[in-house]
């Protein structure tokens, strides 16, 4: 019978990582559906585009590296940095086009799975977790990769080509067709 550290840990990979980025890839949807391009356009768009980096980034440390105060100190300023965006942009696209419950609700949930997910990476590294509350950071503040990153052999594999599908390229696509409805607009307005 599996522990239920190793349910957690099966949950993780293969439940809470893979809904995060199924919402983002519904959000992509909301966007494209209020014709992201046609109001809120590239400004928004490149906001998207960071907050995937800034929860992709911490996520990849957490999976590749050695969980050090460095690993830890960073996830949380990644953290912070991406809430800020997030922030910035809901003010931004509040005045410029519609948001949906759907979205709305989505919002949610992109917000909440990665603080959950940070959580859970300070319970499982809890002595690290104790050194950076109190300061302890000699000799913690090293990067390293793991001996044996985290899930099964194939998984990075699987997820980061399920990350391709459901955000990477809907969000490069969002992205370019806003540039092109700008530079379009642009050229209009010149004639």
């Amino acid at each position: 019978m599996p522990t239920v550290e190793e349910i957690l840990h099966n949950m993780i990979l293969f439940l809470f990582l893979p809904l995060w980025v199924l919402c983002g890839g519904m959000d992509y949807w909301c966007h494209r559906k209020t014709k992201i391009e046609e109001n809120s356009g590239v400004k928004e768009s490149l906001q998207h585009c960071l907050m995937g980096l800034q929860v992709g980034a911490p996520l990849f440390m957490v999976i590749y590296l050695e969980i050090t105060v460095l690993v830890l100190l960073l996830c949380i300023v990644f953290f912070i940095w991406h809430e800020i965006t997030a922030h910035r942009d809901l003010v931004y696209a509040n005045d410029v086009r519609v948001i949906s419950i759907l979205e709305q609700h989505l919002h949610g949930y992109l917000a909440t799975i990665p603080f959950f997910l940070l959580s859970v990476v300070f319970a499982y590294n809890w002595p690290t977790f104790i050194d950076l509350i109190q300061f302890n950071w000699a000799g913690g503040m090293s990067l390293a990769f793991r001996q044996d990153p985290v899930g099964p052999d194939n998984y990075m594999k699987w997820y980061a080509s399920f990350m391709l599908i459901w955000a990477v390229i809907p969000y490069t696509e969002e992205l370019i067709r806003c540039m092109r409805y700008a530079k379009k607009s642009e050229q209009t307005s010149h004639e």
